[in-house]
């Protein structure tokens, strides 16, 4: 249902005379498909591009180049005019349940904004519909006159998710829509999630730095470092035998897993400037097994089996065989 071809965002960086002095690379070039009632789980550190290319995808952010296609229709290029009759269908779970809601608004003039907006019931079915969508996610009537600062972390966030539902969009954006939650609520909203998803047959793009939550949610995942997808593929499959440097490190990282940490112990630094990329391979100055061809050659995203990966050492391994 959604395609994205090449998706690149380069934000300008201005000295205080206003003069150009860099480009924030922020995503570069990057291509994945999202089919109906599917996720896509985007994995990485915190300023790989995983908040950006979501917004790309939904035209919060208009891309450097590259497009974006629902339904085969490229839509990353279309007037704005055009677009806002597409944007009931395409809507975004925020990751800060305590700044994404209207203090000084009710949760049912919250709820009754994208109904008016959109048009999607007349005024008289506000309240009804309204009601409709509480319940959808959980929540009672009575919530319906009462303020954000009346209710915890995770009821704003089903306050956010219902929403986002009430445009009955086909495809969400849910972008870290745990991280700012206790644990023990984490779980009772990715499982509400799961299960609109099957109800309304929705499709997502999940976006999160924790790797549970990713292979709680995902039917594929990507894997991003610095702007670019490094390894992608059916998410039990990657978690199973993953094929990058990268993704075994963020794997070998997580507590209490089995696997050899060998990698995540040999893993130093933090990810590079975005403005001053490294040369060749963006992983190379951190990547325990990186040989001189990482340091010149920037590698290509190739299909391995059912996996895509870019990396040298992955295609060096195989042989240089590259299926698909």
């Amino acid at each position: 249902m959604i395609e994205v071809k090449g998706l690149t965002k380069h934000f300008p960086v201005k000295s205080s005379l206003l003069e150009e002095e860099g480009v924030v690379h922020a995503v570069n070039g990057i291509d994945f498909s999202i089919h109906k009632g599917k996720t896509l789980g985007l994995v990485g550190e915190s300023g790989s591009g995983k908040s950006t290319t979501g917004r790309l995808v939904l035209r919060l952010l208009e891309p450097t180049s590259g497009q974006v296609h629902l339904d085969g229709k490229d839509i990353s290029t279309i007037s704005n005019r055009d677009f806002r009759k597409l944007r009931k269908e395409l809507q975004i779970v925020f990751q800060n349940p305590y700044s994404a809601l209207d203090y000084k608004m009710t949760i049912e003039d919250i709820l009754i904004q994208p109904l008016q907006i959109h048009k999607i019931v007349e005024p008289l079915s506000y309240k009804k519909e309204v009601h409709r969508l509480l319940h959808l996610v959980g929540l009672d009537r009575a919530s319906a006159k009462k303020f954000p600062h009346e209710f915890s972390g995770g009821q704003r966030q089903r306050i956010g998710i219902a929403r986002a539902l009430a445009t009955n969009p086909r495809f969400i954006v849910c972008d870290e829509p745990v991280s700012a939650l206790d644990v023990s609520v984490q779980s009772q909203i990715l499982n509400l999630t799961m299960e609109l998803q099957q109800e309304f047959g929705l499709s997502y793009l999940f976006i999160a730095h924790d790797l549970h939550v990713i292979k709680h949610v995902s039917d594929e995942v990507a894997v991003m470092y610095l702007g670019k997808i490094v390894e992608m593929g059916e998410a039990e499959e990657l978690f199973e035998s993953p094929l990058h440097p990268y993704t075994k490190a963020l794997i070998a990282a997580v507590p209490g897993q089995k696997e050899k940490k060998e990698a995540h112990r040999r893993l130093t630094g933090e990810i590079p400037s975005a403005i001053h990329l490294p040369s060749g391979c963006a992983f190379h100055t951190r990547c325990p097994f990186a040989m001189e061809v990482c340091t010149t050659n920037i590698p290509i995203l190739k299909t391995y089996g059912t996996r895509q990966v870019a990396c040298h050492l992955v295609e060096q391994e195989s042989g240089g065989e590259v299926l698909g």
